[in-house]
Formats: C-alpha cells, sequence, structure tokens
C-alpha cells in the first residue's frame, strides 16, 4: 500500500468497525424514529453512508453494484424514501463495500493516486484527495449515528 494511505487505511479500518457498533442492537423500527422533524433518522445516515462507500468505489475505479441502490433510487432526503432496508441488509452492504474498499486501497498505486477521480467528490482532485475527503464524510456521519443510537435509549457506541 502507498504510504500516504496509511493513515486513511486505518480510519477507515476504525470507522468499519464504528458503524457496526453503531448499529448493534439497534432495531429497525429505532432506527427509523426521528428525533425531531429536522433531523434524519438512524436508517437514513446508516443507508447514506452505505450508499457513499459504493460511490467512493466508483471514485476508485472499481465500481460494483450497490444493493441499496433499489431503495436509494431519486433519494435525496428521509421524506423521499418510500421503501427501507431493513438493518441486516445495511449492514451486509456496509460490509461488501468496506471490504472492496480496503482491497482497492492495497491496489493503489502512486501514479493512481494523483489521477482524477472516477466520480466527482467535493475539492478532489486526485483520487487522494477523494479518499482524504470520503474518510471525513465517514466519520462526520458515524458521529451522528452514534447520537441517534443515545436517542434510541441504547448504550454509547463502543469501541471495542
Amino acid at each position: 500500500m502507498d504510504p500516504r494511505l496509511t493513515g486513511l487505511a486505518d480510519i477507515l479500518r476504525l470507522n468499519t468497525r464504528l458503524f457496526r457498533n453503531c448499529l448493534a442492537d439497534l432495531t429497525d423500527e429505532q432506527a427509523r424514529v426521528r428525533p425531531s422533524e429536522r433531523t434524519n433518522n438512524a436508517a437514513f445516515v446508516a443507508a447514506h453512508v452505505v450508499d457513499s462507500r459504493y460511490y467512493l468505489l466508483k471514485a476508485l475505479h472499481a465500481a460494483r453494484t450497490n444493493p441499496l441502490a433499489e431503495y436509494l433510487e431519486q433519494v435525496r432526503r428521509l421524506e423521499d424514501v418510500t421503501r427501507w432496508p431493513t438493518l441486516a441488509v445495511i449492514a451486509a452492504a456496509w460490509a461488501d463495500a468496506s471490504h472492496a474498499v480496503r482491497d482497492r486501497m492495497e491496489t493503489l498505486t502512486a501514479a493512481e493516486l494523483e489521477d482524477p477521480p472516477g466520480a466527482p467528490l467535493p475539492g478532489s482532485g486526485s483520487l487522494l484527495e477523494a479518499l482524504a475527503f470520503m474518510v471525513q464524510h465517514d466519520s462526520y456521519h458515524i458521529g451522528q449515528l452514534a447520537l441517534l443510537r443515545s436517542h434510541a435509549g441504547l448504550p454509547a457506541m463502543s469501541y471495542d
């Protein structure tokens, strides 16, 4: 792995574990409760983060079929969702995308990291910049999931 990716890969691995920990013991019903009408629910945030990992794969020139696409097509906000995936479906898609991102990062060359991403991302003229943005994006939304978990009355997210 290119040494510039080591820290990003470490954070992605941590985020992969924390995402699973945020969903632990959360029911589908709890995940669909909104703390307020202006706040997303955990199911929407989790599906968005998974969808983003599949988008990252596209940016990394390693696109694969997103199993949440059938639920998220034409969805831009929570009110647009007409059918929800279960948390089990979301978690399985997360595992698939996370393993694919990990495997792709292992094969990225120094030259590829300087190439433009295969999909546009804010402030990302190169694959390396796209990865940095998406690592921050993951972290932001995992923080939201941890808060939504607390709102559901569950113990704080575990770092184990």
